[in-house]
């Protein structure tokens, strides 16, 4: 029988004919159907400090079908004063049908994890659970002591019970910004496209309402100022392209210079842009001087974006150009733009686009204007012109970032940020970019020294602000040993021009690797603790990650899994010396592949569905239930084919809520350890006592494949911990 259904845990409240009350643990995922407890209790009970969130789980197992149910908190009295019915969260616990299985230790069937805001009209079907997660807010004035209050259920047909809910409120302050680092993807743009926003303002409630549940449950997103960016350009140049083409000595006009394109992937497409945008509208006229390899074709593509600055998906204007092998002139004149498009931008794509980008071409660009017909206006005239690179230089527009990222520190109290950085390439171990910056290859001096410059003016902003310690950059994923030598060389230019800069990499200690990263982030098992030791003694640091794998027997993110696996990797975190933890995505509601016509509903499907890596539309490929899923958006959102905008919070999770309390744990190991270190004289059976808290014991984690379940085992051990703390300081 599987852990899912044990009934060992749990204590009966109250039972009548119409419902059994009883309570769990927040860390237990308990079925629709198993029995009530047969163990009684007189109270539900959480415990935790100032400004520490806890939960635990009011379950209503209906003898009868239960219609119309609500639960109301009252507030909680204590000797130290009351805490504010405000201050508790009274979230429903759903289920959603897991049809594929993570893995073998997997159970098919109805699986909780979304929590959404508990509401008007619930209805318990007769002989089903349904918990209720009863969060508690401690406020962090808070006196500490033991507080009493009442949780009052009612139901149709007279349904009325009362439960009793203890809190204790332990005699320290939790930290507002926590000591172990987080970093988790996070991508705004897909809450838009569930959500439908229609102006920035809702934009900018849209995502603060994540940052703020973000905020509470201590997880980074790598990017905290999504809305935000700051910006660069090249002085001394105009109409700079980005992306992927060089600038050579190749011309119609003997002695002239053209961009150049090679598209010598089949793993994606190469391309450049001009990134100024420009007013959709008027009569305007396209005009290159182009040459290609003979009987290929390339794209001239214009991508369009509303008043937010969004681009409207599905409505490029793709023009196929075909050339002979020579120098010719192509034209193209337009007057028409997508509903809603307030401007656009040009790329040049070396090719046409095709699923897998297996296409492969090169293509010459001399001459390309863009003029409106009926003004005159110039909105594009570049002979590609080589330059001056005495004149070249990167200017900076930190205004908007560094208002962000002050709210993100201080605010939101985020720990670190993905330092996103131009130039470098990137990849993964599928496919890769090569080098290029502000339209100039590798091996040209004029990447030499705008790279430089660019690197430099990073870490001294960053230095000066005070945040060089919390970046990090996170520029190629999970490389194979053929990516070695194309990291290292990116490393190898982060080292020197901004050495400050930390250097992270989602790989395994390799030989070939040492000197490049200086903060490892293997997957899980790829990590042993006397690598964290010696890496160490060098000055490296360690996060480490889990995504679609590992699976069972390890610790893991998914859904049909046992609750505590994300609290116990923290503990382990610990155990490993390790000072972050990171994972890929945490809003991966839908893939395009698996769900090509319409987003998925992730209430109604777990599983996390592949994306990309060949993956053909229509094709599922599953990655793992709930991978890369830790929050929901809205009910009202969850497919996204609703017409009206919708700006509910944001739904955690189960395994959000493991992950914070996880979190706070290890934040209770640190606290711990830092009073002891500030103890000059002890006596030394005391401080080996404190010192042995420090260890996590065996019968929470053994070993990555060998820990406990029981949430029990890890609340007894958090006592203990903040006892110490509460007597050392």
């Amino acid at each position: 029988i599987s852990d899912f259904f044990d009934t060992s845990y749990g204590e009966l409240l109250d039972d009548s004919k119409d419902c059994a009350v009883w309570w769990a643990s927040s860390g237990w995922k308990i079925p629709l159907v198993r029995e009530a407890p047969k163990t009684t209790g007189a109270w539900m009970a959480v415990s935790g400090a100032r400004g520490e969130s806890e939960a635990a789980q009011l379950v209503l197992k209906a003898r009868r079908q239960l219609e119309d149910v609500a639960v109301k908190a009252t507030d909680l009295s204590g000797r130290g004063g009351v805490i504010p019915a405000s201050c508790i969260d009274l979230l429903r616990v759903h289920y959603s049908e897991v049809t594929v299985k993570t893995d073998a230790t997997s159970i098919l069937g109805m699986w909780p994890d979304a929590l959404p805001p508990l509401k008007a009209g619930l209805k318990v079907k007769e002989g089903n659970n349904q918990p209720i997660w009863v969060r508690v807010n401690i406020p962090e004035d808070a006196r500490a002591g033991i507080y009493s209050g009442k949780l009052k259920i009612t139901a149709s047909g007279g349904f009325e019970k009362e439960v009793t809910l203890k809190v204790k409120v332990f005699n320290f302050d939790l930290p507002k910004k926590m000591t172990c680092e987080t970093a988790f993807g996070f991508g705004v743009e897909t809450c838009f496209m569930y959500q439908k926003p229609k102006t920035e303002a809702e934009r900018r409630q849209i995502w603060e309402s994540y940052m703020e549940l973000y905020s509470r449950h201590h997880i980074s997103p790598y990017n905290p100022a999504q809305l935000d960016p700051f910006k660069f350009t090249l002085e001394g140049r105009e109409n700079v392209w980005n992306g992927n083409g060089t600038i050579v000595k190749e011309s119609k006009d003997e002695g002239g210079y053209s961009l150049f394109l090679n598209d010598d992937t089949t793993t994606g497409r190469r391309s450049a842009s001009i990134p100024t945008k420009i007013p959709a509208k008027g009569k305007l006229r396209l005009k290159i001087t182009y040459k290609t390899n003979p009987g290929h074709t390339f794209v001239a593509s214009f991508n369009h974006y509303n008043d937010a600055g969004s681009w409207i998906s599905g409505n490029n204007r793709d023009l196929r150009v075909k050339g002979d092998g020579t120098w010719q002139t192509f034209e193209a004149t337009f007057d028409t733009y997508p509903k809603n498009a307030v401007s656009h931008t040009l790329t040049i794509h070396a090719t046409i686009w095709e699923e897998k980008g297996e296409l492969t071409g090169q293509v010459w660009i001399d001459d390309i204007s863009l003029v409106d017909v009926d003004t005159g206006k110039v909105y594009i005239d570049d002979p590609i012109t080589p330059v001056d690179i005495s004149k070249l230089k990167i200017k900076f527009d930190w205004t908007a970032w560094d208002a962000a990222m002050t709210k993100a520190f201080d605010e939101y109290h985020f720990n670190c940020v993905r330092f996103p950085i131009t130039g470098l390439g990137g990849g993964t171990f599928h496919s890769r970019t090569e080098p290029s910056f502000m339209g100039f290859a590798e091996d040209t001096p004029e990447y030499e020294k705008l790279f430089a410059d660019y690197l430099g003016q990073i870490e001294a902003h960053l230095k000066e602000k005070g945040w060089l310690d919390k970046a990090y950059v996170y520029w190629f994923d999970e490389p194979d040993a053929k990516d070695y030598e194309f990291v290292m060389n990116g490393f190898r230019k982060l080292k020197k021009y901004a050495p400050g800069l930390r250097r992270m990499l989602t790989e395994q200690i390799e030989p070939e690797l040492i000197g490049g990263p200086n903060l490892w982030c293997p997957v899980t098992p790829n990590l042993r603790k006397e690598q964290v030791k010696e890496r160490n003694a060098e000055g490296e640091q360690f996060w480490w990650y889990v995504c679609t794998g590992p699976k069972a027997p390890y610790a893991t993110l998914f859904i049909d899994h046992p609750g505590t696996e994300m609290r116990v990797w923290l503990w382990q975190t610990w155990d490993f010396g390790v000072d972050g933890i990171l994972v890929w995505a945490s809003n991966y509601w839908t893939s395009g592949c698996a769900y090509p016509d319409k987003p998925q509903n992730p209430y109604e499907d777990p599983m996390g569905w592949v994306s990309g890596y060949d993956t053909p539309k229509g094709v599922k490929r599953p990655w793992g239930n709930g991978d890369g899923r830790f929050v929901y958006p809205p009910e009202a959102a969850a497919d996204g084919q609703q017409e009206e905008t919708v700006l509910d919070d944001p739904v955690s999770s189960i395994r959000f809520e493991m992950l914070r309390d996880g979190i706070e744990d290890y934040e209770y190991f640190v606290m711990l350890k830092s009073l002891l270190a500030k103890k000059k004289w002890m006596f030394p059976w005391t401080r080996s006592k404190y010192k042995k808290l420090l260890e996590v014991p065996v019968d929470v984690s053994k070993s990555m494949t060998e820990f406990t379940i029981n949430p029990a085992t890890y609340e007894r051990h958090r006592e203990k911990l903040a006892a110490a703390i509460e007597a050392l300081q």
